[in-house]
Formats: structure tokens, C-alpha cells, sequence
């Protein structure tokens, strides 16, 4: 031990790596990561960076998210050396209680200072606009809503000019809208075209009031303010003015989300000659409630060879017959499963239709069904399941919406005997009523790059 009396014996220090690596794992306690960029000069970058790598605009009980908007953007004015350190931005409208109750108990009396606070501010918040054009490093974007509805054309031309110039900044790599409603599917895909390195896209209750689903249809894609990144003054927003050729530069996506979207020109946009986005390597895609089932099927032939996983809710739609033998290296499967008439030929169609040679290691499959409704079949689900195709199979997942102890669920247990006596099989129970899967349960992307938690 050092005497703390003789100054002449210098204190060791530790190595700045391992001080590095140990506030790496203070990344969510943001109390310590005060207290250590107070330490010394040498342990501020890494305390700001966790400190401001994510930056959450909601209501919550202490603070509106227009106060906290307007902190945010004095500090960035009064101290831009922090921009950089802030990747990722999560904007919530709305309230979780939502309607008029929402405005009386989102902030506490205490916290209001005498005078009520809206939780709609995302129109009417002067300083946000500018906020999101100082944000100049975004990796990731969420913007949504709760117990309300985010309407395109009622933003203000200033929001929406600096959302186009998020959407066209060359850090972005993964967007997530949610609770969105456009008058035009053009207004929808000219913000998707000013994206320059995008790898994720969710797309979550989105809808297009003006769609008619109409195969072939032309999307007028208009001009739009794309200013920001100053080293390429080509624009990354196409007008449709005499643009019908391909694209100079597509997007590569990895990952993509399409749930519970009300457009059918989605689907034409994603696949037609003029989309912003290439889907030729794309490793997961999760689709809930989609009912442009051959979209779906074009959607699976262009990803080919390089999906490795596939959601699949299907809702009540009546059961398609797609072909996943053209998507070779599939290794995960996952089917949610709502409408007991047709939930078991989901499953077999779709299994029947891997071939060898493929790569699939697990299958996730739940039945949020009432089990009375669906007596026959398991048996030959376990047969089909134990088929010399699926050999590779590491784990099959069945998640019944009944208790363990519950005759039906003993019946099924049964009846996939041969899967449990091959080592592979996990069953248990699917969650409660209010957890049923409904418009507010959001598909998560699996990959770790694209989680937020």
C-alpha cells in the first residue's frame, strides 16, 4: 500500500484500455457514468459516448419530451463536440395512456409547474426540426406512435425537410416507422429514397390513405430536401420527372420488417426496377399481417440463397403455397399462428415445401389457437418434422396457448412423440390473453446489431 503522506511515489494507474472496458460495462447505469466522466479528462469520451449514444424523446413522468427536446438542443448548440458521440434516436408521440386521460396524468401536477403539457408534440415543437438537422451521426432512427397516429402530410415542410435529411445521412443504417399514415405512397417512398447505406428497414402499422393496390402503378416520387452531407452534392432524393430507369445507387438491405402495413403498392415498390432498396442480400425478413401474399412470394424468390430467417404471422389469410426450397440457406423458421382452421396446413405447406439440400436448424411454430379447435394433425406434423430432409434440425419450438397441465396440451405432447424422443423438441406455453398477437406486438429483429435492447 502507498503512503498516502509521500508524494514523490507516483499512483499506479490502471491501463486506459481496461478502464475502457470496464465503464463498457456501465453502459445503462447512467448515475456511474456521470460520476466517471467527473474523474479525470482521460475517462470522458468513453463515459460520453454511452452517456449520449442514445437519445429517447417520449412522454415520460417527469418531463415532457418538448422540454426535453429543447434541452437537448441548447446543450448540442452550446457544446457540438457531443454530436458525434449520439447514434442512435428513439421518438415516441403520443401517450402510452393515451386520449384525454393521457393529457390529464402523462406528468404529474408536481412536474408541470402549474400548467398542462401536451403529449402531441412532435408538430408543434419549434426546436425539433432543427434538433434532428444538428444530429449528424445517426446510425439508427425510430420514430413512431402510441394511442395515436403520426399523419405525413400534417408535419410542417420545416419536420419534413429534416427528416429527409436524416433519412439521406451516409451513418444511417436502420430505420424503424411506426403508427404512420401517408396521403401517397410517393411522400412514403421519396423519404426511403434519400437513404444512402440503409441495412435495416421496419415497417410497423404504416398505411397509405390514397392506395389502390394497383399492380404497375407509377410512383411519383417528388423533390425534396436532402441537404447534409456536404461531400456529395448529387441528391439522394429522384424526382419522377423522366427518372424510369433503374436506380444509380441501391440500398443493400439486411434485414426488413413488414408488419401490419396497409399498402399494396409496398410490396410493387420493393420489387419494381425504380426502388432505392436491393433485396438480393437479405438475411432476415419478418412479415406480420401482410395480405399481399404473391408480393410475399416475389419478396422470397428476390432474396434467394442469402435469407437465413423468416417470421411469418400469417393472421387469418387463407394458406398460399410458397416455396422456400428457393431460399437455400434458410436456418430459422418461425410461423405465428392465429386462425385454428388453417394454422396446422400453414405449417405443412410451407414444410412440405423445404427440399434438400438446406441448411435449416430450427423451427419456431406458435399457436395462439384454442387447442379445442384442432384435434387432428400433430401426428402428422411430427411425421413431417422427422422427415430424412430435416435431418439438420437442432430444436424445433412449440409454443401452444394452453397450460402444461391442460389436457390439450398433453394431447399434443403426445402426439409429437417422435420429435421428443429425438432430443430436439421444446414446448411451453404462449403467453396471456392481453399478450395475444395483435397490432401492438412488434416483430424484433434476432440479429444483435439491429436490437435496441
Amino acid at each position: 500500500m502507498i503512503p498516502a503522506s509521500d508524494p514523490s511515489i507516483p499512483i499506479p494507474r490502471l491501463p486506459q484500455e481496461l478502464v475502457d472496458h470496464i465503464i463498457d460495462h456501465l453502459y445503462d447505469d447512467t448515475l456511474t457514468l456521470n460520476s466517471c466522466s467527473l474523474v479525470c479528462h482521460a475517462w470522458l469520451p468513453t463515459s460520453r459516448l454511452h452517456l449520449f449514444s442514445k437519445i429517447s424523446l417520449k412522454v415520460t413522468p417527469a418531463v415532457a419530451p418538448s422540454e426535453l427536446c429543447k434541452r437537448l438542443h441548447r446543450l448540442l448548440t452550446s457544446s457540438p463536440y457531443i454530436i458525434p458521440y449520439i447514434r442512435e434516436l428513439d421518438v415516441l408521440e403520443g401517450s402510452p395512456l393515451g386520449g384525454a386521460q393521457a393529457q390529464a396524468q402523462a406528468v404529474p401536477p408536481a412536474a408541470q409547474g402549474g400548467t398542462a403539457r401536451s403529449t402531441t408534440w412532435v408538430t408543434t415543437e419549434r426546436t425539433f426540426p432543427h434538433l434532428l438537422r444538428t444530429l449528424t451521426h445517426l446510425q439508427r432512427l425510430e420514430f413512431g406512435a402510441q394511442s395515436t397516429t403520426l399523419h405525413w402530410a400534417l408535419l410542417p415542410p420545416s419536420l419534413q425537410s429534416a427528416l429527409h435529411r436524416v433519412f439521406s445521412l451516409r451513418s444511417l443504417t436502420f430505420v424503424r416507422l411506426r403508427s404512420w399514415s401517408f396521403t401517397h405512397f410517393g411522400d412514403l417512398a421519396a423519404l426511403l429514397a434519400c437513404c444512402r447505406n440503409l441495412q435495416g428497414l421496419a415497417l410497423a402499422c404504416v398505411s397509405v390513405s390514397g392506395d389502390l393496390g394497383v399492380p404497375g402503378v407509377v410512383f411519383d416520387i417528388p423533390e425534396t430536401d436532402a441537404e447534409g452531407d456536404d461531400d456529395d452534392d448529387e441528391s439522394s432524393v429522384r424526382s419522377a420527372a423522366g427518372e424510369d430507369e433503374q436506380p444509380t445507387s441501391q440500398c443493400r438491405l439486411e434485414f426488413l420488417t413488414i408488419e401490419h402495413v396497409g399498402s399494396g403498392q409496398l410490396g410493387h415498390w420493393l420489387l419494381s426496377p425504380r426502388s432505392t432498396v436491393d433485396l438480393r442480400g437479405l438475411r432476415e425478413l419478418r412479415i406480420a399481417h401482410f395480405h399481399d401474399l404473391p408480393a410475399i412470394e416475389r419478396l422470397l424468390a428476390r432474396t434467394g440463397d442469402s435469407l437465413e430467417y423468416f417470421h411469418f404471422k400469417t393472421g387469418c389469410l387463407d394458406v398460399y403455397p410458397f416455396d422456400l426450397s428457393i431460399n437455400a440457406n434458410l436456418r430459422s423458421i418461425k410461423l405465428t399462428l392465429e386462425d385454428p382452421p388453417n394454422a396446422l396446413l400453414w405449417v405443412q405447406t410451407l414444410l412440405h415445401s423445404v427440399s434438400p439440400p438446406n441448411v435449416l436448424e430450427h423451427i419456431g411454430l406458435e399457436f395462439y389457437t384454442d387447442l379445442k379447435q384442432m384435434v387432428d394433425g400433430w401426428a402428422e406434423l411430427d411425421a413431417l418434422l422427422l422427415r430424412p430432409e430435416l435431418a439438420g434440425l437442432r430444436q424445433v419450438d412449440v409454443g401452444l396457448f394452453a397450460r402444461p397441465t391442460s389436457p390439450e396440451f398433453t394431447r399434443v405432447a403426445e402426439e409429437l412423440a417422435g420429435l421428443g424422443a429425438r432430443g430436439v423438441l421444446r414446448m411451453y406455453r404462449l403467453g396471456l390473453k392481453n399478450q395475444r398477437s395483435n397490432q401492438q406486438i412488434a416483430l424484433m429483429p434476432r440479429m444483435s446489431r439491429y436490437d435496441s435492447d
